[in-house]
């Protein structure tokens, strides 16, 4: 008898076969209802036709002859364990067997592979091939366990891989799908027409991707592109835009401060400018002020590259609700920016100076109760701070204006803790890690931009230069001619201690050292990093700061806003450990005097990327490239960012559909949207975990 239809919302647990312990899997992974179990999504699929004969694999000369990911799959004839004699590593081996020949499968420390395979499975294994003692063999590949031999269920051409779930292997993931497609019954439409259009409605879009017909086309299925993909990046690009215009639409509804202005403010504004703004930094500032005398909450995104001069627009920005009888508060990542901030802030503030004030997580009681009370009585008309701005104690008497520096190492439940404390202050977010506009516009989507895409004039260039490590004495050689002109340097190194990284021999922070004063026992060296106490790290900070030491050994605690225009050279070891943009970003410690400045990269690999960096200088461009290389994840650090957690669409390859989603989410807002739309909007929300973004 046929059962009848169910719709997507039932709970997984109608399927047959789930026992408690798997349902608890199930539940674990968020996997509730029909319609998550079809949105989790095979993570790869094996061709038959990619499938390799055992026998047909070959050597040429030292190497294997195939390079790149080769499939294949035999059954397990042998299985040992064994110890590696040098370095103590558990190895486990299993031959592989499919009657036109073997295959030796190597794992390093994994022991628990011995339980789990056993001799007589039927293995489909994936990965590349090497040339070792016995000849050919594949070291850590990824495997599946087809069942024995008997009962091999195989029948179509692409098969459909699934992540195990503790008790539930992928081949049981892959029956409950194929029971979910069967009984699903088909959901409503929610995509607007011109969303829509030319692509399969959304069941059809599940069966496609969990049981791709034979005449599927390979390379869409394995890079995310086919038409049954974009369905459903469509549907969570949707949702997703739907969401951040109904945010940016309910914030032009609140009414904000009016910050009032007059000539004699701006006279006032401009005493404090130490030079002309640039055209950019004045276009950003007009953007700002319109926005804090319309009556509407600022929420302003501004982006600047390295060195194109955010902190002057920010401290105007403050200066003008601070002189007009409001508070500012600048909010930072780690204590030494905000000791830096301030000093320049008291410079450009001259006889007004004392009207700022810091506060910092690491002050002494009293200290801290001096600031608070200054704080809450308003003679604090600047503020200054690290997350201490959240804490409970701090009371302000009238904040209207927060800036935040560096968004993304900010989380949203910090920045609404801020919001609690002063009614409802304007925003304005810097960042200077450039975000290519596809992905700002999904991230920081309710937000206005303003972008500094212009340098101060007198802003030297940066010779930036790669070096594998057997050259690093041209970069040493380097150093030693800037600091005999009487200039200073950074030297930053990837790790604080050699057991941070594991198998991979890198020379940490202390082996760095040793170097350093090998190479340059004359010279006075200071070494900070994230371990030491903050009054140790700023104490010596400030005394290389002062020229008290001409080097500063520094892991990546100096990435941002440590100004010291005397430094002109920057050296960092093992450049490889480091993502693109956060090269940029420490690039942009060096070149902000009147000297020329070097930037170089000692590595031994990934040579191709890094080449990046030597090739350009412009911020958004190596942004996007590091975004096509690691992904948005990786970009930002994304658990803070508050990135949507996408199942199928992705940001970067998917950037032109997300324009056509924007569009598409305003048009249905001006319609309205109907009490079923809101419904699966919000279901929506919560699948996505969208509900926290900025």
């Amino acid at each position: 008898m046929s059962l009848a239809p169910l719709p997507l919302s039932s709970k997984v647990t109608v399927l047959r076969g789930l026992g408690p312990a798997r349902a608890a899997a199930l539940q674990e992974a968020g996997i509730d209802s029909l319609r998550d179990l079809l949105w989790s999504l095979p993570y790869r699929y094996v061709d038959r036709g990619s499938l390799r004969p055992l026998g047909s694999l070959e050597m040429r000369g030292f190497e294997a002859a195939d390079p790149g990911l080769v499939t294949v799959l035999g059954t397990v004839r042998d299985l040992r364990q064994s110890t590696t004699r040098v370095q103590r590593m558990a190895l486990t081996e299993a031959l592989l067997d499919d009657g036109t020949g073997t295959l030796r499968l190597i794992w390093f420390n994994q022991p628990y592979l011995a339980r789990a395979l056993k001799v007589g499975d039927r293995v489909l294994a994936f990965g590349s091939l090497f040339v070792g003692r016995h000849g050919l063999e594949m070291r850590g590949p990824q495997f599946e366990q087809m069942g024995r031999e008997e009962d091999i269920g195989w029948v179509r051409r692409y098969l459909p891989l699934y992540r195990k779930l503790g008790p539930l292997t992928g081949r049981v993931r892959q029956k409950l799908a194929q029971e979910a497609l069967g009984r699903a019954h088909p959901p409503e439409e929610w995509l607007p027409l011109e969303l829509s259009r030319d692509l399969p409605e959304p069941l059809a879009a599940f069966r496609l991707l969990h049981d791709p017909p034979d005449d599927s086309d390979p390379a869409l299925l394995e890079s995310g592109d086919s038409p049954a993909h974009q369905r459903l990046a469509a549907e969570e690009l949707f949702a997703f835009s739907l969401g951040v215009a109904l945010r940016r639409a309910g914030r032009l509804k609140r009414h904000g401060l009016v910050v009032p202005t007059s000539p004699e403010l701006r006279e006032r504004l401009r005493s404090f400018l130490p030079f002309r703004l640039t055209g950019a930094q004045r276009r950003a500032f007009k953007d700002i002020v319109a926005d804090l005398t319309s009556g509407r909450v600022m929420n302003r995104l501004l982006q600047g590259d390295v060195g194109s001069g955010k902190t002057l627009v920010a401290l105007l920005s403050m200066a003008m609700v601070a002189e007009t009888g409001g508070q500012g508060a600048l909010l930072v990542p780690t204590e030494v920016l905000a000791r830096q901030h301030a000093a320049s802030f008291r410079r450009y503030l001259g006889d007004q100076a004392d009207s700022l004030q810091l506060l910092l997580g690491g002050m002494k009681a009293g200290e801290k109760r001096a600031a608070l009370a200054r704080i809450a009585s308003g003679e604090a008309r600047y503020v200054i701070g690290t997350h201490a701005l959240f804490q409970e104690a701090v009371a302000f008497h009238r904040l209207q204006l927060v800036v935040v520096d560096e968004q993304h190492r900010f989380g949203v439940k910090q920045r609404e803790a801020l919001k609690e404390k002063g009614g409802d202050p304007h925003w304005l977010v810097m960042s200077a890690t450039p975000i290519p506009r596809s992905l700002a516009l999904a991230v920081f989507g309710d937000l206005d931009q303003s972008v500094l895409d212009e340098l101060p004039p007198g802003r030297q260039p940066i010779t930036t230069k790669l070096h594998k490590p057997d050259a690093a004495e041209r970069a040493w050689e380097q150093v030693r001619r800037e600091l005999a002109e009487g200039r200073q340097a950074f030297v930053v190194s990837p790790s604080i201690d050699p057991s941070d990284e594991g198998k991979v021999q890198l020379r940490d922070i202390q082996a760095m050292e040793a170097l350093l004063r090998s190479i340059f026992p004359d010279e006075g060296i200071e070494v900070v990093h994230g371990r030491l106490k903050a009054d140790e790290m700023a104490a010596r900070m400030g005394r290389f700061v002062a020229g008290g030491a001409k080097i500063l050994l520094a892991t990546t605690v100096i990435e941002v806003g440590v100004d010291v225009p005397n430094a002109t050279v920057m050296v960092v070891d093992h450049a490889e450990r480091f993502g693109l943009s956060q090269l940029h970003q420490l690039r942009g410690r060096v070149g902000r005097g009147a000297h020329r400045s070097h930037f170089l990269m000692i590595s031994g690999s990934e040579t191709e990327r890094l080449q990046t960096l030597v090739e350009t200088q412009d911020g958004f461009r190596i942004a996007q490239r590091d975004l096509e290389l690691r992904g948005p994840g990786e970009f930002f650090g994304v658990r803070q960012a508050g990135l949507p957690q996408f199942q199928v669409a992705d940001l970067v390859r998917d950037r032109h559909l997300l324009a056509r989603c924007r569009e598409a989410a305003d048009r249905t807002l001006t319609l309205g949207l109907s009490e079923a739309q809101a419904a699966w909007l919000k279901r929506e929300q919560v699948r996505l975990r969208l509900a926290e973004i900025s």
